[in-house]
């Protein structure tokens, strides 16, 4: 077939990333490939490097009135077989372009449980420009139904798509942890804390800072690793100033080799606000590193408390804290949850079962099967 896919930016980030693997699974299947994008981003030499045309739409975003006619004479000049949208600005502008042009399959992603889902008027404004879209793929089974809660789509429209990973790429057997003395100044046996994840409101990172100070007053060894980059660092790290954290909290900024991060770590962390299904958190359960994270979107199903993880209520500092000192203070538990939760992630979460589901959608979409998308 051919594919176009339509993103917001080509940034280190969940979304593009899973848009990334998809790339190189379809692409061995003979399938061709186009993308379309918003911002600029290091995923661009990697798109480029494979052979895919990579088309900017516009430097800025929703404000420039021509984005709209830029995609629409992009595919009506490439005529893909399938449009598939990933996040908000791509979705408002690619799939009415993609109706417009008369595209056979028009699909759109959605990665998160928005907040912005429960104004009202922008659940409509979105409602109206995506009404064309013949599926919708919801990365969990809570972030479909949080579509249908806010009234973004109706139930019918929508499939559930467990996010998936590279398991190969994610085995703790093959991975060689990265050097956390050279590469954030830590001393070997310092317990390392880890989140990993864009600096942006809805990664929480600001609570996970407040449970640090608490952390730390009871285990002063503890060292906290913040992997990743973003709008938010200035003020997080004035942050980590005002909680007197500067000897115990390190920014490494973005990581390219997340397998050799995630194995230098003793206990990863999630202290999203919302979410849908995080990839970092599948990745991390790979590793069978112990988790400590907040509830929110699918993450309420994949971790079972106690069994698979620590599973804390979001935007609570003493409760990520109580639950990090859990497992800083009972190594024999962390490696039971973390053992428990690669267990899972190899069950049921690879990135092929989920690649060919998607693949499916797109089959039953083009060749007009009534069939539901499972």
């Amino acid at each position: 077939m051919r594919i176009f896919y339509v993103i917001d930016s080509l940034k280190i980030g969940g979304a593009e990333m899973l848009l990334l693997a998809m790339v190189r699974r379809y692409l061995r299947l003979d399938h061709q490939i186009q993308v379309a994008y918003f911002s600029e981003g290091p995923l661009h030499d990697e798109l480029t490097e494979l052979g895919v045309p990579v088309h900017r739409i516009s430097r800025r975003g929703l404000a420039d009135p021509r984005a709209l006619f830029r995609l629409l004479a992009l595919l009506r000049r490439e005529r893909p077989e399938v449009v598939h949208t990933h996040l908000r600005k791509s979705d408002l502008l690619g799939q009415p372009a993609a109706a417009i042009a008369g595209t056979r399959v028009r699909v759109s992603s959605i990665h998160n449980e928005d907040p912005w889902r429960r104004n009202k008027l922008l659940t409509l404004i979105h409602r109206v420009c995506t009404g064309r879209c013949q599926k919708v793929i919801a990365v969990s089974r809570e972030a479909g139904e949080f579509l249908v809660e806010t009234g973004t789509y109706p139930a019918e429209k929508i499939v559930s798509i467990d996010n998936g990973i590279d398991l190969e790429r994610f085995d703790p057997e093959r991975v060689v942890p990265a050097d956390k003395t050279t590469l954030w100044g830590l001393e070997p046996g310092d317990p390392a804390i880890g989140i990993v994840g864009r600096l942006e409101p809805q990664k929480g990172h600001h609570v996970l800072l407040e449970a640090a100070a608490i952390v730390v007053r009871e285990m002063p060894g503890a060292r906290f690793v913040i992997v990743g980059d973003g709008p938010l660092r200035p003020e997080l790290e004035a942050q980590r100033a005002r909680l007197g954290l500067e000897e115990h909290v390190v920014f490494a900024g973005i990581s390219r080799d997340v397998p050799a991060t995630l194995a230098a770590l003793d206990v990863v962390v999630s202290s999203s606000l919302w979410e849908g299904l995080p990839l970092t958190l599948l990745e991390a359960m790979a590793m069978a590193k112990p988790l400590v994270c907040t509830a929110v979107g699918g993450v309420r199903s994949l971790l079972e408390d106690g069994r698979t993880g620590v599973v804390v209520a979001p935007g609570d500092p003493e409760a990520l804290s109580r639950g990090l000192l859990r497992l800083l203070g009972d190594p024999r538990e962390a490696a039971r949850l973390g053992a428990r939760a690669a267990a899972t992630v190899r069950e049921s979460y690879s990135e092929e079962t989920m690649h060919e589901r998607i693949l499916d959608v797109y089959r039953s979409l083009q060749t007009g099967e009534a069939r539901e998308c499972v």
